[in-house]
């Protein structure tokens, strides 16, 4: 019968929570009924720590302790007092409102784990050093990932030609491709405009190929005309006009496309450079490096805003 009473006991102590038995306790100890605040105390600590709190442990090593002592156990408080020690390496009684007795036993501990203190202490200090550093360097990496600029790009740089668009949603193939297609296209054009102009003027000049006559009274009509200079003056408007209308068919290709792959904003990673221009994993468009994009767009700059152009 008495088994089964203490295996009662115990199973009513552990179902107790952990905070109201700790409240007891203190009330026990405060009342110097130390037997009992032993009895209510130790369970919270032995075989298993039962407290989530390390500074309630602190506190029920150091009740234990004084209990201990003043139960004439001095082993049992050396041991609380030493593991007091190893949470708290710099823990000290007060002499001013600590019993002396406390204060001369505690004192005695100290001097005789003097150095095992120090290097407790030593250890502590560099693991919450680690525990500070490894916070820090976990909340900056948090800030980093929640920490973005988001660009805002501009519709009316669609409808400028030579890939600008392009450029401006990160598809740097297709850029280069428009600016080269629709410069030289534009340098044809206007090249035989210019070659046309400089060699004939508003328009060619015919020559009559018939034979001078000394007769200067009656004139008469030229049947064989010389073509050549109206048929190359023709065939540069013909270069002229197919040049420039295959640019314009281009740069209406360029704006169009531009315009379907349009993105009003683009969010970029601010630790990786991004208000300078590089584009975060999730915004490469069609890129398939993940550098820096090319374009004209809103700068995020906060000191200033305008328009930036990056490659």
């Amino acid at each position: 019968m008495a088994w089964l009473c203490a295996i009662v006991a115990t199973t009513l102590a552990l179902a107790t929570p952990a905070s109201d038995e700790l409240e007891r306790g203190k009330t026990a100890f405060g009342r110097a009924e130390y037997t009992r605040a032993i009895k209510i105390l130790k369970p919270l600590l032995y075989p298993d720590i039962r407290l989530d709190n390390e500074g309630d442990v602190v506190q029920v090593h150091r009740m234990l302790g004084v209990a201990y002592l003043f139960e004439n156990q001095p082993e049992d408080a050396r041991r609380e007092f030493r593991k007091l020690l190893e949470l708290r390496p710099e823990y000290r009684f007060d002499a001013l409102t600590d019993p002396a007795r406390v204060v001369d036993f505690f004192n005695g501990v100290v001097k005789e784990e003097e150095s095992e203190i120090t290097a407790l202490a030593s250890a502590r200090k560099k693991r919450d050093q680690e525990q500070a550093s490894r916070a820090q360097r976990e909340a900056d990496e948090r800030c980093a990932a929640q920490r973005q600029v988001v660009l805002k790009n501009s519709f009316a740089i669609n409808l400028i030609p030579f890939g600008a668009g392009q450029f401006q949603n990160g598809q740097h193939g297709k850029g280069w491709t428009f600016l080269g297609v629709e410069a030289g296209l534009g340098a044809v054009s206007v090249g035989a405009l210019v070659a046309n102009f400089a060699a004939f003027g508003i328009s060619p000049r015919r020559r009559c190929l018939d034979p001078q006559t000394s007769d200067t009274t009656t004139p008469r009509a030229c049947t064989n005309i010389d073509h050549s200079e109206a048929d190359l003056s023709r065939n540069l408007t013909r270069v002229q006009v197919a040049s420039g209308a295959l640019f314009f068919a281009v740069a209406a290709w360029g704006i169009i496309d531009a315009i379907r792959n349009f993105r009003p904003t683009v969010r970029l990673d601010d630790e990786s450079g991004g208000v300078n221009g590089t584009v975060g994993p999730q915004n490469t468009g069609n890129t398939g490096n993940g550098r820096a994009r090319a374009g004209v767009r809103p700068s995020a700059r906060l000191e200033a805003m305008g328009l930036e152009w990056s490659f």
